[in-house]
């Protein structure tokens, strides 16, 4: 369930696709066999724009199980083709999640009392086109379970000819985009599973070309999506990125409402009515932060280090010696050629309804450099609030008498239990989000602590 890139000038579209329950996922175009109903339900981007490289990496959802995968992607001039892992999606959608926080209750401190310390719980924290085709082939290659190809044609006709014959089913409403980029010189790249391989072979493919590029094909989006199609796009660059040539918002924190009953706010609908309100034709800016190579690079280590066999890098038949070579050779698309000290990250989101899919999407460098956070303190409230909670006294001359601790945010910031819900925050996020990859890391950072204290014994 996976992965796509296109730039402008030096545009390559990429397609993504690992397992991930029973769906595979992909960006560009979606191509079925006509007697396959398959719909895109979701797209999951990552953008890395630098001024020597570009890569895009694109994860799409889709219902069904199409015997035989196949996805076409506008690019300029030959891209590379590689392959990544869906843990990347996981860890990025864990670090920019949006989180809602409900008000302070204002609730006393429980007593400290001596033999208490360090007792409490911190909480949970191809074919070949063929000299009178008209289509060249620029290159072919077998990419992990992926045939790819690599196509060049100035006639349309000739290019979807060659398309179905080699079974790309290419719907009456689609031929105009792929008309409108040959016109337009682009070339397009196009995977199918190779012969032999199920859906649980997939994995993410990454696509980067040569120099800088801030623009992704939409129009072939609409091959196979429904009424809307549901994005999530994270950009790395030197300094925060924006849309130009869509509208953008941003949630307004005083709007937010943490209803006590529902145990929830309501960032949903405030996300969704300002969706409608521009008829699906915008995006939401839900992150922009400086950040460090590091944040996302350990983590992603220390999966490999220690669960090499679902890290979704590397091969068994060599015992998974590959797989750090795969992930250094990842993140060197990620973070190659952007000025540490100058990175961002930048997460935007959209619902898109199918009519705006007629035009590509346009990145540059956002007006406002200012950071966009992901955490929200709700400040106004609907229902019944919890009542604090009722803590035993310390026992006789275990007091700490120098403690001063307490005050209003003891609600929100202690336990994580007193406002009546199971964790210090409310996370908001679509459960597609919440990743077997992602618990992967988790349990891979638990492992690092535990040794880590083994070894001080």
């Amino acid at each position: 369930m996976k992965l796509s890139h296109a730039l402008f000038l030096s545009i390559p579209l990429v397609t993504a696709i690992a397992t991930h329950s029973d769906d595979a996922a992909a960006c560009g175009g979606c191509f079925p066999p006509q007697d396959e109903s398959t719909q895109v339900t979701g797209h999951r981007m990552i953008f890395s724009v630098s001024q020597t490289s570009t890569t895009l990496w694109d994860q799409i959802e889709y219902s069904g199980d199409p015997s035989s995968f196949a996805w076409i992607l506008p690019i300029k001039g030959q891209v590379q083709v590689g392959l990544s892992s869906d843990a990347v999606f996981a860890v990025l959608s864990e670090r920019t999640a949006t989180n809602i926080f409900a008000p302070p209750l204002n609730c006393p401190p429980p007593p400290e009392c001596w033999d208490s310390w360090g007792s409490g719980s911190s909480g949970a924290g191809g074919a070949a086109g063929g000299p009178d085709s008209g289509v060249d082939i620029i290159t072919q290659e077998v990419v992990g379970p992926y045939d790819t190809v690599q196509l060049s044609s100035a006639d349309p006709g000739a290019l979807k000819t060659w398309l179905t014959t080699n079974g790309y089913n290419i719907d009456a409403d689609i031929g105009p985009i792929i008309d409108a980029y040959v016109g337009e010189g682009f070339d397009f790249l196009a995977l199918k599973l190779v012969p032999g391989q199920g859906v649980s072979s997939m994995r993410p493919v990454s696509i980067t070309s040569a120099g800088a590029g801030v623009t992704l094909p939409l129009r072939m989006v609409a091959a196979g999506t429904g009424a809307f199609a549901p994005m999530t796009l994270w950009i790395f660059g030197e300094g925060r990125y924006e849309t130009k040539n869509f509208a953008s918002f941003e949630i307004n924190p005083a709007d937010i409402v943490w209803n006590w009953d529902a145990n929830e706010s309501n960032y949903a609908t405030l996300k969704d009515d300002a969706f409608k309100a521009a008829e699906n034709a915008n995006w939401l800016n839900q992150y922009a932060q400086p950040t460090s190579p590091w944040d996302i690079r350990s983590r992603l280590e220390q999966l490999v280090n220690f669960l090499p066999d679902q890290s979704g890098y590397g091969d068994p038949q060599d015992g998974w010696v590959t797989a750090m070579d795969e992930l250094n050779a990842d993140l060197e698309k990620m973070f190659g050629g952007i000025n540490e000290s100058s990175l961002w990250l930048t997460r935007i989101n959209a619902e898109l309804a199918r009519a705006s899919l007629n035009k590509d999407l346009a990145l540059g460098a956002a007006t406002s450099q200012t950071p966009v956070s992901n955490f929200f303190q709700a400040t106004k409230a609907i229902g019944t609030a919890p009542s604090c909670p009722s803590y035993p006294p310390c026992d006789p001359g275990t007091e700490d008498p120098g403690s001063t601790s307490g005050g209003s945010w003891w609600g929100n910031l202690g336990d994580g239990k007193p406002n009546g819900s199971s964790s210090s925050s409310c996370a908001v996020s679509n459960g597609t989000e919440t990743t077997a990859a992602l618990g992967l890391v988790g349990i891979a950072l638990g492992l690092s602590v535990a040794r880590r204290r083994k070894g001080r014994k």
